[in-house]
């Protein structure tokens, strides 16, 4: 895939950006990959509104309406939009922008425009996504994490859909790939490091110098990008 407007890139695989302010995009190109635990978002939404970067349901099962059968208490107990507490709600999250790279044209909504450039002035564009994510993983588990990747699911809220149940029974991380479709503009892929760990704010892994497959453009270059599978086929 190549990404064309002001900045010209080839791509190979599913095209990443990270959105940040400059300073912290070129720590991540160095090599630093800067990872808060679930409970940090939580806490962002609940205590400061943010519900941007923060989002108090992370790492929770929201049910909307159900009833649980506690068989020890020969219980039978109604819930009504409440969020449980899962084992992995303190693992570390490490979150980028992704692209369908079975897409054959991809342009940024109107909507995305305007609430990316929340996140930062710079973006990183990663040029290999395989050989990124292979650098993240031995990094991730020379430091003792298992790492996790994949692209976000969104759901309705307000309606208990199976999908997210089903998927927890390949493994209880799972519940990080999924968020209320209001963050659907985000078009997330996350690393999830696991296990987490209480009263840790964040973890740094060292996956070394990425200059040599990525690039530091504008947000507003990135966002304004068209992503396509073929190259453009110039006039003669």
């Amino acid at each position: 895939m190549v990404i064309e407007g002001k900045s010209y890139f080839q791509i190979k695989g599913m095209p990443l950006i990270k959105f940040q302010d400059k300073d912290k995009i070129k720590s991540l190109q160095s090599g630093k990959i800067y990872a808060k635990t679930l409970e940090y978002y939580r806490k962002r939404e609940e205590e400061t509104g943010d519900c941007e970067v923060g989002d108090k349901y992370e790492g929770m099962v929201h049910i909307n309406d159900a009833t649980i059968y506690f068989p020890d208490m020969g219980e039978i107990v109604p819930i009504k939009d409440e969020l449980l507490k899962t084992s992995e709600s303190n693992d570390f999250l490490f979150c980028m922008f992704g692209i369908n790279p079975d897409l054959k044209k991809f342009s940024f909504t109107d909507e995305q425009k305007e609430k990316m450039l929340s996140f930062g002035d710079t973006a990183l564009v990663v040029l290999d996504s395989e050989e990124f994510i292979r650098r993240v993983n031995i990094a991730a588990k020379n430091a003792g994490y298992q790492a996790e990747f994949n692209s976000v699911n969104y759901y309705n809220p307000n309606i208990d859909g199976g999908n997210m149940l089903f998927s927890l029974g390949a493994g209880m991380w799972n519940i990080a790939f999924w968020k209320r479709d209001s963050y659907i503009y985000q078009q997330e892929v996350r690393f999830v490091f696991r296990p987490g760990a209480e009263n840790v704010d964040h973890i740094e892994l060292d996956i070394g110098d990425i200059s040599d497959i990525t690039a530091i453009i504008s947000a507003e270059k990135a966002l304004s990008a068209i992503v396509q599978n073929e190259a453009p086929i110039e006039d003669e």
